[in-house]
């Protein structure tokens, strides 16, 4: 029972989508039925016609003509076929067959689609058709305007174009019969061989329009322009060479007279109609004049300073070579008794000869002046560098006095030195004899005797009859650094001695009572007396000295350096007896 009612309600499902889809097919019947009926009320016919009024020949006509046969398809075959297959479309729309209804509804769909783009295509070239006849028609009345434009342009200026008006004529005849061929094809109604020539029409045209555009100003410049610049430019070069004027190896008549074989060359590419040749060279031609010009007024504005300098230059070379002779004067003078290391003299030749050189110039300079020959741009060069020139010889020229100027009082100061050398070293051996010692460590005799032979030396080169002055102050920095070291050493020796001495007394009362003060002060005693290592003699006693009773030896030491009167070395206790 329940599979009977399944098989039933599967055959209501199947009888109602059956149904539903008969409906669906019966409304895309009536939707493609509308189209086709919204087709043929387009008035295709009537665009034809008119089309056809417009006497077209050629390839358009052979257009039309396709546009026609189009049309014939469209209304005598298409539209037929399109209701007989949308009738049988609804008619088997009652059937049960759904895979032929769907294939029959594709087929019929896709006509009308087609059609309607076939439609709209007719429609589009019968617009191009109308549209080109009535652009080629304006073309006609416009070209014929504009030609006539030209013409009278040429006629009534034709003295602006020079040479190039036969050829900007024969180019404007050439145009118009361009112009009565795509007038004609235009008449006839081939406007497809009218388009090609009016493509070249355009093209032609606006050639013709620039060169007339561009001719006038360039054939002026080499007309008018040019020509007058060239004559003042002559004019110019005559008066300024009666005023004595000259222009170095620039000749201005050769540069005028090619400027003028440009001009009349450029004559020539004009009438070869090249406007953009000629202005190149007409650029050209403007810089060359300009350049003349240039050399002109460089002359005339050098000859005032020049004038106004000569003075000044002959009294600042006069006045550098006066420098120079008092430099030499000085530099052998004293080069008799000091050396000179830094080619003080040989720096001072070399400015001496620059002095000449730029005297020398300044005279041909002059010699050209008076001669009426100079060039004043090329002598105010010269100025303008010996000015340069000469500040920068008086300066090294300053240097080197100023290097050498203290050399005297050099010498008396390392003089003074010496002395207070040689007065140091007495000092110190005084002290060191006034010690009474039982004789003087080797090491500090060895240091003094090498400082007393740097002395020994500094005074003979002193006494040379040429003084190195250089090497001298590196002698005096040398000594005055191992002075001070003697110093220390002598210090150190009188201190340590001294100490030792009252360390040994010192210790004496310790002798009888502790045996190792006794073993010290004879080794401290031996060092002292015989091998006179005093240093050595201190530390051992006041090693000892610190076992047996701490703190003795700095409190003798504070003592001693107070009575001395002298501030204690800072070093600790070990560095002393060391």
């Amino acid at each position: 029972m329940i599979v009977l009612i399944g098989i039933v309600i599967l055959a209501v499902a199947a009888y109602v989508g059956l149904l539903v889809y008969q409906q669906r097919i019966r409304r895309q019947v009536a939707t493609l039925t509308t189209k086709k009926e919204a087709m043929e009320a387009i008035p295709l016919e009537d665009e034809l016609q008119l089309v056809g009024q417009l006497s077209l020949t050629g390839q358009s006509l052979e257009d039309y003509e396709n546009l026609q046969s189009d049309f014939s398809e469209i209304t005598e075959n298409r539209f037929t076929r399109i209701d007989d297959q949308l009738a049988q479309l609804l008619s088997d729309s009652r059937g049960v067959n759904l895979m032929q209804l769907r294939q029959n509804l594709t087929k019929v769909t896709t006509l009308v689609d087609q059609t309607d783009e076939l439609i709209k295509s007719v429609q589009e070239q019968l617009t191009h058709l109308q549209e080109v006849d009535k652009q080629h028609r304006a073309a006609v009345k416009e070209l014929e305007q504009k030609y006539q434009g030209l013409r009278k342009t040429l006629l009534a200026k034709n003295f602006a174009f020079g040479p190039s008006i036969d050829g900007l004529e024969e180019q404007l005849s050439q145009l118009e019969d361009h112009f009565d061929t795509f007038s004609r094809l235009t008449q006839e109604g081939d406007h497809q061989r009218a388009a090609d020539v009016l493509t070249q029409l355009h093209d032609d045209t606006a050639i013709l329009e620039d060169l007339i555009k561009a001719i006038p100003p360039l054939y002026k410049d080499l007309t008018v322009v040019f020509p007058d610049q060239v004559k003042e430019l002559r004019s110019g070069y005559q008066q300024l060479s009666a005023e004595n004027y000259h222009f170095g190896d620039q000749n201005l008549p050769e540069m005028i007279s090619a400027i003028e074989d440009h001009i009349s060359a450029n004559l020539d590419t004009l009438r070869d109609l090249r406007p953009d040749d000629a202005k190149v060279v007409n650029d050209r031609i403007a810089t060359q004049i300009d350049s003349i010009y240039d050399l002109m007024q460089t002359e005339i504005d050098a000859k005032s300073p020049v004038e106004a300098n000569l003075d000044g230059v002959a009294k600042f070379i006069a006045h550098a070579q006066n420098q120079s002779h008092a430099l030499m004067a000085e530099l052998d003078r004293l080069s008799q008794n000091y050396t000179l290391d830094h080619q003080e003299i040989e720096t001072a030749r070399e400015l001496n000869e620059q002095l000449r050189g730029i005297d020398g110039i300044y005279q041909r300079d002059m010699q050209d002046l008076t001669g009426k020959t100079a060039t004043y741009s090329q002598v105010l060069t010269h100025q303008e560098q010996q000015q340069k020139d000469l500040e920068q010889i008086e300066q090294q020229q300053s240097d080197i006095l100023k290097s050498v100027a203290g050399l005297v009082d050099e010498e008396k100061q390392a003089r003074d030195t010496l002395q207070q050398f040689d007065f140091d070293l007495h000092s110190l051996r005084r002290q060191v004899e006034n010690l009474n010692l039982p004789g003087i460590p080797q090491t500090y005799l060895d240091y003094f005797f090498v400082v007393r032979d740097e002395v020994a030396q500094l005074a003979t080169d002193m006494d040379q009859p040429q003084i190195d002055m250089e090497r001298i102050t590196k002698q005096l920095l040398i000594i005055q650094t191992d002075l001070d070291t003697l110093q220390e050493k002598t210090d150190d020796l009188i201190d340590s001695s001294e100490l030792a001495e009252q360390l040994l007394q010192y210790a004496n009362r310790y002798q009888t009572s502790h045996e190792n003060v006794a073993t010290a002060s004879k080794e401290a005693a031996d060092l002292f007396e015989n091998k006179h290592q005093y240093a050595q003699a201190l530390e051992t006693i006041a090693t000892v000295l610190d076992e047996v009773e701490p703190g003795s030896y700095k409190r003798l030491e504070d003592a001693y350096y107070q009575s001395k009167g002298k501030e204690k070395p800072k070093r600790d206790a070990d560095d002393a007896k060391s």
